[in-house]
């Protein structure tokens, strides 16, 4: 390989080189945005779930209350006995579990949605603790609560004061901003999970519709090996039944809509379009490059360079030119990223995550989570395209090189 013959040859010709490096760096920008893009949606999927400490929620739908009185089931989370839920702690894959109990509890003059919650457990809503704007988070073997900031204010309810819920007195430690935590099992009163069970137990309405025992729960929070997650879901549905809920992130990715639903599937196709264009316009490119070429490749031959020689020089310039559209591709799709990561998703949250009774205010609302599309170009994906750009110079130029330094000499240069 004569690298200053090479360097000399994509100068002089550096319109048709400059136009070949730009088709196929197109090509591979759209292969790198189009799963940078697939990525970032996966990521956003497991958003919701992450702000809980969780990759697989787990709830049971039952029947609706006969009567919306004292302490009740909501209709998408009733009894997971304590015997299920060590069950699904034994399951290979199974790397933590948290628990929570969700009551809807109709008073006289007001209506509570209180969850239960795991004081010291990172998995579940006890990540409220970073939501507390006022006051302190709950402390171990006290019957007391937290109060939604929102719910406080619309109500009138201070630090200190004391609410009663079932006929139950606890005094108000502190306020959670809800719109900074999870939007999953959200409610307007937080309780040591204890106490929600206190009330669970005595509530003879919830009894008579999903019977209840101390230690039972009606939400799981679960960490998984992200591996198993599929395989785990089915075999929690098993344990819990047909009625089981069993949320993973690609329930959440399902609800993005179909085209995201099917990402996987969907990116591959357009990558392999992708590659197969940027392969043809390289082919195409370097196809009429060479060809005009036959005369110079003759003399070439005839003062001595051998076919090994043609073939080498000419996919070292294939090579070179690839590599270019390989770095000016990255160059674009990084640009791309940078522009998509501005773009917000919104994920919706179903109503049987966090469900609020319909005839409340906005108690038939969609919740959505927003958030930025996290948009960036891994290492792992750049290091491919680059390769791949390389790959694809070296079997063009090595074809290509190959059919035409079988030309003849004297077949070239008879006319000359």
């Amino acid at each position: 390989m004569n690298v200053r013959y090479m360097m000399k040859e994509l100068y002089y010709q550096r319109r048709r080189t400059l136009m070949s490096i730009l088709g196929l760096s197109i090509g591979i920008a759209l292969l790198i945005v189009l799963n940078s893009l697939s990525l970032a949606y996966r990521q956003a999927a497991h958003v919701p779930l992450k702000e809980i400490g969780a990759d697989i929620t787990v709830q049971r739908s039952g029947d609706v209350p006969k009567d919306l009185a004292g302490a009740v089931f909501p209709c998408s989370a009733v009894t997971i006995h304590k015997e299920e839920v060590e069950k699904i702690q034994k399951l290979p894959g199974v790397r933590g579990i948290g628990t929570g109990l969700l009551l809807w509890v109709f008073d006289p003059n007001r209506a509570w949605i209180v969850l239960g919650i795991e004081k010291e457990n990172s998995i579940g809503p006890s990540l409220l603790r970073s939501s507390v704007t006022e006051g302190r988070f709950l402390e171990d073997g006290k019957p007391e609560a937290l109060v939604e900031q929102a719910y406080a204010r619309q109500f009138g309810i201070r630090l200190n004061d004391t609410i009663s819920v079932a006929d139950k007195k606890f005094p108000v430690v502190g306020f959670v901003d809800a719109s900074r935590a999870a939007k999953i099992a959200v409610a307007n009163v937080y309780l040591p999970i204890k106490e929600a069970q206190n009330l669970a137990v005595s509530s003879k309405e919830l009894q008579s519709v999903s019977p209840y025992a101390p230690g039972d729960v009606n939400l799981l929070f679960i960490k998984a090996d992200q591996e198993k997650i599929t395989s785990l879901a089915s075999e929690m549905k098993g344990i819990l039944g047909n009625k089981a809920t069993v949320a993973t992130p690609d329930s959440f990715l399902k609800l993005l809509g179909n085209l995201f639903a099917l990402s996987d599937k969907f990116t591959l196709a357009a990558s392999l379009i992708a590659i197969m264009v940027a392969v043809l316009i390289a082919f195409k490119t370097m196809a009429g490059n060479i060809a005009e070429r036959a005369r110079e490749i003759g003399v070439l031959k005839a003062v001595g360079w051998t076919n090994r020689n043609v073939v080498s020089q000419l996919m070292s310039e294939s090579i070179i030119q690839c590599f270019m559209a390989g770095i000016l591709g990255l160059l674009i799709a990084l640009v791309a990223a940078y522009g998509l990561s501005f773009m917000k998703v919104n994920i919706p949250i179903p109503w049987e995550m966090s469900p609020t009774p319909h005839f409340l205010p906005g108690g038939g609302d969609q919740i959505f989570k927003t958030l930025r599309l996290p948009v960036h170009v891994p290492w792992s994906l750049a290091f491919f395209a680059i390769a791949l750009s390389v790959i694809i110079g070296g079997m063009t130029g090595g074809l290509l090189g190959r059919h035409i330094s079988k030309i003849k000499p004297s077949e070239v240069l008879r006319h000359e």
